[in-house]
Formats: structure tokens, sequence, C-alpha cells
């Protein structure tokens, strides 16, 4: 085996385990989402949403599920707009951020048949 085969193996190996992690990891997101007040704003909760969101899309990247990253880079930042003006997020905001997670589900998916 060459070094360059050997390196394509071993990444192999950690593309297929992050892959095998993703659907933890994004219910762990749905948890925190669905464990936020939504009468009130939780800065704290919304800065952990937000930090989980934002792994994704950097890891997503270095793994090569671009998708996903893409996918998680919209609702990162859908997350931080809101986190940032501070506001309760209203019915229309919800929904929307949980298609943004049902997509992310997707894309974890697409990425591990995929791989």
């Amino acid at each position: 085996m060459t070094d360059l085969e050997e390196l394509q193996a071993k990444l192999k190996v950690l593309s297929d385990a992050y892959a095998a992690q993703l659907p933890e990891k994004i219910r762990q997101i749905e948890q925190i989402w669905s464990d936020l007040p939504h009468d009130s704003f939780n800065e704290a909760g919304f800065a952990t949403l937000h930090r989980m969101v934002h792994s994704l899309t950097g890891s997503g990247k270095t793994f090569g599920f671009s998708l996903l990253s893409d996918v998680a880079r919209s609702l990162e930042e859908y997350i931080l707009d809101l986190a940032q003006a501070k506001t309760i997020p209203n019915e229309e905001q919800c929904e929307h951020i949980r298609l943004l997670l049902q997509k992310l589900l997707a894309a974890a998916v697409h990425s591990e048949v995929g791989n």
C-alpha cells in the first residue's frame, strides 16, 4: 500500500466515524432547541445551540460533507440573527428552525448513504 493509499484509507475511517456520529449530534441539537423556552429569550440556550450548529458547519466541510455544512451554515446564521436580536422567536421563526433541522438531518442521512 502506498503512502497515499494509506492516507486515503485513514481519512475514510475518520469520515465514516464522523458520519456515524451525525444523527446523535443532530438529535442533541434538536433537544436543545426543544428545551428552549418559547415564551422568553434564553441567551445561554441560544449560545449553546449556536455553538453546536457552528461546529457542524466547520466539521462538515472538513470531512467532505458539503451539503451538511451548507445547511448547518444556514441554520447557524438564522440562530445567530435571533440571538443577536435577543427576541423570542415567533411561530414562523420556530417553524423555519424546525424545517432547517429537518434538512440538517436529511443531509446527514444523505451523507451517511453516500459515504
